[in-house]
């Protein structure tokens, strides 16, 4: 492992300079932000991935259900660049990718608009002349994305790997340095034990202080239901084939485990694209199981494939959401959105 550092190290070096010089330019205005006449509400992390950002931006979605939203996302995975509105009719998560799917699936309606656009800035623009007003605008995994000037930076940091344990690209998995955590107004730690104690808090806030004055709030996975196409219940004594295409599917198998759910679990990569192959392999796989289990964001992609029709089993989607540690933090979280966009009741 040494050795693979000493190997690693001057890509490390490399992808900080990098990093470091864009960081600058941005703030002495040698490289321009954009500001929007839209609030805007930026959730993202300083690490590649796995901290939870859909549910979160769902969260903050719930807290403003009553306002004119829309999330701008550059769609990871998909097939297209151009800017897409999505539209659950005539879209999918090739044109869309599977997060900004799985967030129209859930939030579609005449007050939400899911924009799929790699340049933020045209996206804002787009909405700023549509007909329909937005009141507030979430960007999605946009921490890094600068050129869009925000009304509150928000950073995830996964309790189990938080940021200032870890490193830069390739070495770990940070995008950019530490110290860019400077820059956020609130960092959660995210997919916390629900036992987190007082100390333990306080230590990870004095560990996140010496990079950041931003206010901290812990937050943990919560599970809801398993969903159906079918609406039929999940039977919790039969066998399930769980399939998982995320970051880290640990917490899934922890809980499908404490609710003494039998199953075996087949991983892919995050954003996994299901080939034939894979589906010939889930379906020979799935002969020996009463059923299957994936996620939503997994569902995206798998119900664009031909699984459903070469499978005879249920197949059941378990929805993710978060809760706040503290019933506190989270009426302060709502406060501070509120309050930063200027429109608290």
């Amino acid at each position: 492992m040494n050795f693979l550092k000493i190997i690693l190290s001057p890509f490390t070096v490399i992808y900080w300079a990098i990093t470091s010089i864009r960081n600058t330019c941005f703030n002495i205005g040698l490289l321009k932000q954009y500001t929007s006449s839209i609030p805007l509400i930026s959730i993202g992390n300083l690490s590649m991935g796995g901290t939870g950002k859909t549910p979160h931006v769902a969260y903050v979605l719930d807290l403003l259900s009553n306002y004119n939203t829309a999330v701008i996302s550059r769609g990871y995975g998909r097939e297209g660049s151009e800017l897409i509105e999505g539209n659950i009719l005539t879209h999918n998560a090739r044109d869309l990718g599977d997060e900004p799917m799985e967030l129209l699936s859930k939030f579609e309606s005449p007050t939400f608009k899911m924009i799929v656009d790699g340049n933020r800035k045209r996206a804002l623009r787009y909405l700023e002349d549509h007909k329909s007003k937005t009141t507030i605008v979430l960007l999605d995994d946009g921490f890094q994305h600068q050129y869009a000037n925000r009304n509150l930076n928000i950073i995830l940091s996964d309790y189990n790997k938080p940021f200032y344990t870890d490193f830069i690209v390739p070495l770990g998995t940070l995008r950019e340095s530490r110290i860019g955590a400077k820059r956020a107004d609130v960092i959660i730690i995210t997919k916390c034990k629900t036992t987190l104690s007082f100390e333990e808090k306080k230590t990870i806030k004095a560990r996140i202080s010496k990079y950041s004055k931003a206010v901290v709030y812990f937050s943990e996975i919560s599970y809801k239901d398993f969903k159906n196409t079918h609406l039929q219940k999940i039977d919790f004594n039969k066998n399930y084939l769980l399939i998982t295409g995320i970051a880290n599917p640990k917490p899934i198998y922890e809980y499908l485990s404490k609710q003494n759910i039998n199953f075996e679990a087949v991983s892919f990569s995050d954003h996994h694209n299901f080939s034939n192959k894979d589906i010939e392999y889930i379906k020979t796989k799935s002969n020996d199981f009463d059923g299957i289990i994936t996620t939503e964001k997994d569902w995206m992609r798998l119900k664009e494939t031909k699984l459903q029709s070469l499978i005879k089993i249920e197949i059941f989607r378990l929805e993710i959401g978060i809760t706040f540690i503290d019933k506190e933090d989270a009426k302060h979280f709502n406060h501070i959105i509120k309050k930063t966009l200027n429109i608290s009741k």
